[in-house]
């Protein structure tokens, strides 16, 4: 009887020791890294900015509920496991594009028991998306992983929060980069006030014994406006700073701005109303000495008087132009 025994509480001893060790640190990866990534790498847009979240603070559901985040379990999700939907990034496995380096959300193969599909759901803040505008952030997983992480991003003009619900359009799917953080781009193919996006880790036969989950991060998330238009107008260095008159004005609703800088530097250009409010960023970028003309679309904004102006090294400039829809 004992023979009989024996075995089998060696099978339990065993079983249990091997549980355990999975369980140490729910929040690792299923790879063995060595983090040698830099922190803090330049970033730069000249877009119209319209959401950003640097993801620098806390990144647990709490946290990321504050900011308006909401984090969810999908309706294909497998059964809970060890992990959270979203948790802070872990430097041990990888740091941060950016900022901190635990400063990025993170999701892992724990999440789900078993071999199951991993399901999880991080719909954006409320945010105001037009037609051309551009999801943008950055992700990974760990370098050399063998494990096909993936990340589907949607869409929703109507702010839904349910996900899955047909109100979500898919806008596309990538497999996680395993050679450093990438950015993904994704356009908006519908206006919507109170739109919602939103990045869904999805993994068939993920879990801790799948085949195709490890740990991925999500750093930097913004929603940017079409790229404006800055063209050289010519390579000779100009001897003075200047800002033209826009031409056509009035206009409908597109306008082109020229002005010169003798210096690289700086160079902001800001839209206001006639009550002195920002309604749009024009230019926000370092530029070299040269001449250069911008267009301005102003198909969101009401007929009008608006002024432009144009900051950089020790020069200011206004003028006015008028807006006939």
């Amino acid at each position: 009887m004992m023979k009989k025994i024996f075995p089998l509480f060696i099978m339990i001893v065993t079983g249990t020791i091997l549980t355990g060790m999975l369980a140490i640190d729910p929040y690792e990866s299923k790879t063995k890294v060595s983090n040698s990534d830099a922190v803090n790498p330049p970033v730069s847009y000249s877009d119209e900015v319209k959401f950003s979240d640097d993801m620098n603070g806390l990144n647990d559901t709490a946290g990321l509920r504050t900011r308006g985040w909401i984090p969810k379990r999908g309706p294909l999700s497998g059964p809970a496991g060890t992990t959270p939907n979203w948790f802070q990034g872990n430097s041990t496995v990888f740091n941060a594009f950016e900022g901190p380096a635990t400063g990025y959300v993170a999701a892992n193969f724990n999440n789900v028991t078993g071999a199951n599909t991993i399901d999880l759901w991080l719909i954006s803040p409320s945010v105001n998306g037009a037609p051309g505008d551009t999801i943008s952030f950055y992700s990974r997983a760990p370098d050399g992983s063998t494990f096909p992480d993936s990340i589907r991003v949607y869409w929703a003009s109507n702010g839904d929060t349910v996900p899955g619900s047909g109100s979500f359009v898919e806008l596309g799917k990538f497999k996680v980069s395993t050679a450093g953080w990438v950015e993904s781009r994704y356009v908006l193919p519908s206006a919507g006030a109170t739109g919602r996006f939103a990045i869904n880790y999805r993994v068939v036969n993920g879990g801790p014994s799948g085949l195709n989950s490890d740990f991925i991060g999500v750093d930097l998330v913004r929603l940017v406006g079409p790229l404006t238009a800055i063209d050289p107008i010519s390579s000779t260095v100009p001897d003075k700073y200047s800002l033209e008159q826009n031409y056509p004005n009035p206009f409908n609703p597109s306008t082109n701005i020229r002005f010169s800088i003798p210096a690289s530097g700086m160079v902001k250009m800001n839209v206001f109303d006639a009550l002195g409010r920002k309604v749009e960023s024009i230019v926000n970028e370092t530029m070299n000495a040269g001449t250069y003309e911008v267009s301005f679309n102003a198909s969101k904004l009401s007929s009008g008087i608006y002024f432009y102006t144009i900051e950089t090294g020790n020069f200011t400039a206004t003028k006015k132009m008028l807006l006939v829809k």
